[in-house]
């Protein structure tokens, strides 16, 4: 399988392709190496875990070089995936001792004189499924989270950047004195690979993290299920943002510029929508095509190699002229089809292209777009229509178009004028998606107009009078809603993910509780009204 730079499109290594007969031979070895690593005590695990981190920071350059040339992305934002990894894996590495430990603090009357203790336990061995967005990052990340909880991991990357399943399987070998590497096979492979690794009579996984799309997921759900195993899910986002009439609407351009086109669109919490009271709507519109004009622009230059690790990576540079890119390349070609059709059918529909429009070779131009005004979605909901699947309008209306109802993962942000924050909430909550939301507003005090916003929001996370953030802090779980997916990754939360309890329960060896107790109503009735009625209230 050959490695190539999207934003060059020279090969710059390869990979030896897995087969599905490649998964049963790894899981046994698996197995063999979790069943020791997870007797090794937490404090331990954790000590090798901040060995190998220790070592990915020190290879920093070398590691975003890789990661740029595997994506096409700006040396900057291959830095962003190294921050958020090592932070990540800082955090849990500092937590996990307490996180993991027994719980002994559980009791109840009922149950007087055992003792209780809920354990974490790690799954086993577990499947990470890894999209080519922020590769590095969500597939290593999690990674570390999985083999800290003690787990074992069978790891396929997406097969549109197999120089990161490359670059992790060095990482493995190389840092920490290579102790972390019998603990992880990576899987260099297309569709067929992914299946058998959540398939139960082929891969056997314990349980599986998928992170990719709402289509995919669903399959992988299905193929869990049917195994009775579990799976997290972390799928696609059609992220809103609400612009009230008290906010800065300068700070709030600015922060949707960034929003929309971080790493190319190619972001699920990126901003697709964006809901402007009336009020400020011109203003925030002129604001917005201003800061795009001048500030946001894209390119390819290639990161500085600063070691061993993908040497020879930097093969040119497409936009020379433009080395403070805000964004690079779409990773994958075919998702620009998918960008342009969006804004080609929303034009069609009524929208207006402000700026942009169009893809640029690799590029996708970064794109504002106006959404005629329809009728409200809140008097719509009022008069008893189904409103989850549009936003403002039916038909043929820009506003009932893909590029507002589906996930476009490209620079575009189509701006609707609304009426009030209750109709922008409507709005913004009529798709099949839940993943991120954004507000902006002067008002953050608590129980304010910002935090009543973002608690009617139906999303996983929200982030007020900014951008990207959930991602950014290490310490917060992250995840969706609805379509867009179930459970967390991140944080403690995360990493009690790649868990499950185990609760033991311990009487006296002598014996348990009288016999006759156990059969007597009368007894029971007493228990019941002493120790949970009124009077023991």
């Amino acid at each position: 399988m050959a490695c190539v730079n999207p934003a060059t499109s020279e090969t710059y290594a390869t990979v030896p392709l897995s087969t599905p007969a490649d998964v049963p031979p790894a899981r046994a070895a698996l197995v063999t190496a979790q069943t020791a690593w997870a007797e090794t005590p937490v404090e331990d695990r954790a000590a090798t875990l901040s060995a190998f981190l220790d070592g990915f920071v020190e290879r920093g350059e070398a590691v975003a070089a890789a990661i740029s040339a595997a994506t096409g992305k700006p040396a900057y934002g291959a830095m962003d995936e190294l921050l958020i990894t090592a932070a990540g894996g800082r955090h849990i590495v500092a937590g996990a001792p307490e996180w993991l430990a027994d719980d002994t603090s559980r009791s109840c009357a009922l149950v007087a004189g055992r003792t209780a203790v809920v354990r974490r336990v790690p799954h086993g061995v577990v499947s990470i499924l890894t999209p080519y967005n922020f590769p590095l990052w969500l597939a290593l990340g999690n990674v570390l989270a999985a083999l800290l909880a003690g787990n074992a991991v069978m790891l396929k990357v997406s097969e549109a950047v197999p120089g990161i399943g490359l670059l992790i399987e060095e990482l493995l070998a190389e840092l920490a004195a290579g102790r972390l590497a019998p603990l992880v096979t990576v899987f260099h492979g297309a569709g067929d690979v992914g299946a058998a690794l959540v398939d139960a009579a082929v891969g056997k996984p314990d349980h599986v993290l998928f992170i990719g799309s709402v289509g995919v997921g669903r399959k992988v759900a299905i193929a869990a299920a049917a195994g009775g195993v579990g799976c997290t899910l972390e799928l696609g986002g059609k992220d809103a943002a609400i612009v009230c009439g008290d906010a800065d609407v300068s700070a709030a351009a600015e922060a949707l510029s960034y929003g929309m086109a971080y790493n190319a669109g190619q972001c699920c919490i990126g901003v697709e929508r964006a809901y402007v009271v009336e009020s400020v709507y011109e203003d925030f519109v002129a604001a917005m095509v201003k800061h795009v004009n001048e500030k946001v622009s894209y390119g390819y230059t290639p990161a500085t190699c600063g070691g061993t690790l993908a040497s020879g990576c930097d093969h040119g540079d497409t936009h020379g002229d433009k080395p403070d890119a805000t964004y690079g390349c779409a990773t994958v070609a075919r998702q620009l089809k998918t960008v342009q059709a969006h804004v080609d059918a929303a034009v069609a529909a009524g929208a207006k292209v402000l700026t942009g429009g169009k893809a640029d070779g690799v590029f996708f131009q970064p794109t504002v777009l106006t959404v005629p005004d329809g009728p409200s979605p809140a008097k719509r909901a009022s008069d008893g229509e189904v409103t989850t699947g549009a936003t403002a309008t039916d038909g043929d209306s820009a506003a009932a178009t893909p590029l507002l109802k589906e996930e476009t993962f490209g620079p575009v942000l189509p701006i609707v004028r609304v009426s009030s924050p209750e109709e922008a909430i409507v709005a913004a909550n009529a798709t099949e998606f839940g993943l991120g939301g954004y507000v902006f507003t002067r008002d953050t005090a608590p129980g304010g107009l910002g935090d009543r916003l973002a608690r009617q929001l139906v999303t996983g996370g929200v982030v007020i009078n900014d951008c990207v953030l959930q991602v950014v802090h290490s310490a917060v779980p992250f995840g969706g809603r609805r379509a867009s997916g179930s459970g967390r990754t991140g944080g403690k939360e995360g990493l009690l993910g790649f868990t499950v309890c185990q609760t033991i329960l311990t009487a006296d060896a002598e014996g348990a509780a009288d016999w006759q107790v156990r059969f007597s109503y009368d007894a029971k009735l007493a228990a019941l009204k002493s120790m949970y009625g009124s009077a023991a209230a």
